[in-house]
């Protein structure tokens, strides 16, 4: 049963990660910001990949799921850190122009 939790929580990283990338692309917004839809996934994302990779130290599973797991963790650690709101008004503000 736990490894099933640990394989959950891995696959389940991943997957919010694409749809948090797949909900920008398709536009999907909450209070006309799709900015919020897209980072909230990833927060979510993120927490859920973290619980996957503090089990996967603890429990014996499949070199794909630590893959995953890994891809997951560090690709909604990536899509939060760049996106947190002061930092992506800041390098936004720079690459785009004021």
């Amino acid at each position: 049963m736990e490894k099933l939790f640990v394989r959950l929580c891995s696959w389940l990283g991943l997957f919010l990660l694409l749809l948090a990338f797949l909900s920008d692309f398709i536009g999907v917004s909450i209070f006309d910001s799709p900015f919020i839809t897209f980072y909230t996934i990833s927060v979510i994302g993120l927490i859920t990949a973290f619980m996957g990779w503090i089990l996967l130290r603890f429990n014996e599973v499949d070199s794909i799921t630590k893959i995953i797991g890994k891809l997951g963790l560090f690709g909604n650690l990536l899509v939060v850190i760049l996106f947190f709101p002061p930092l992506y008004h800041f390098w936004g503000t720079l690459i785009f122009g004021p």
